[in-house]
């Protein structure tokens, strides 16, 4: 029989500071010190709240993560909408498009990044069919890697 695990530092006070910070924006890396525990440590027990057996703490711990992320979000939303109200939006875009927390869902950069590596691959797709030399397609794809930075053929064959 496997023993419970036994969480000396994660109570109800770790707890509610995390939901707080997480609600801010903070990354966990962040949230970890400041709660004093290793980054790996709070990961790990993310992870086992996400598992088979999490512990009760655990369990509150994943929670007050992901409670205090949609509040902040709530929170930013509901101000851009009354900024917009008076005109005034910059501030909480700026921190939608610029937490770790709310970026992935708010930031134009992440559309605009698809919108790119999906035309790079629309543009090499259409150098595949284009009936080209090797030689020539090599060309223009080192053309298109060197204006873009995109890494379209493997290392070796660059030379």
């Amino acid at each position: 029989m496997k023993l419970a695990r036994r969480h000396y530092k994660l109570n109800d006070e770790v707890i509610n500071k995390v939901r707080f910070l997480a609600e801010f924006g903070a990354p966990l890396e962040h949230i970890a010190s400041a709660v004093g525990v290793s980054y790996p440590s709070f990961r790990m027990w993310i992870a086992n709240a996400k598992g088979d057996n999490p512990t009760r703490e655990e369990i509150a711990l994943l929670s007050a993560v992901n409670e205090g992320r949609a509040a902040g979000g709530l929170r930013l939303v509901s101000k851009i909408a009354e900024s917009a109200d008076k005109g005034e939006t910059k501030d909480a875009q700026w921190l939608l498009t610029h937490a770790p927390a709310y970026r992935k869902h708010y930031s134009d950069n992440a559309a605009v990044t698809r919108a790119r590596a999906e035309g790079i691959e629309a543009a090499v797709a259409a150098i595949a069919e284009a009936g080209l030399t090797p030689d020539q397609e090599r060309m223009v794809l080192l053309r298109i890697q060197a204006k873009t930075g995109q890494q379209l053929l493997p290392a070796d064959e660059e030379r």
